[in-house]
């Protein structure tokens, strides 16, 4: 969708979400309930929203909000795809997405979780997935 080289990096399983200023959040419920959250800085965030039409800087800036939402709806859905062909009965949320500075999130109950690190040029981007109903 947005046309760039992705390195992946080496998930992890510990520890806190990494710190972002843009996080998009698609929860999932069903035989399993948790989250995917995809964490990047504001400029990465701005350069997925530019690529996929070539927009302008103005037009970007005012998507960056929906083009991260649309990522982590994309990853959200390709998490319950995988579930799904595992025996796992899933729905999933709408994505939520918080933009800011000074802030972090983090699952509040026993929880699986891993992070999985990309690369996208410069940028460091982070998949965070929760989930709560197995170990």
């Amino acid at each position: 969708m947005v046309d760039r080289t992705v390195e992946f990096g080496e998930p992890s399983y510990t520890g806190p979400q990494p710190t972002a200023n843009v996080v998009a959040t698609v929860g999932f419920a069903g035989t399993l309930s948790g989250y995917v959250s995809l964490c990047v800085s504001k400029e990465a965030a701005f350069e997925i929203a530019q690529a996929p039409l070539a927009s302008p800087a103005e037009e970007a800036q005012e998507r960056v909000r929906d083009a991260a939402g649309e990522m982590a709806n994309m990853i959200a859905g390709s998490v319950r795809t995988q579930m799904t062909e595992k025996g796992e009965t899933l729905g999933i949320s709408t994505p939520i997405v918080t933009v800011g500075t000074d802030f972090s999130t983090a699952a509040l109950r026993d929880v699986s979780q891993a992070v999985g690190p990309f690369k996208m040029g410069p940028h460091s981007l982070f998949v965070y997935l929760v989930v709560q109903g197995r170990k």
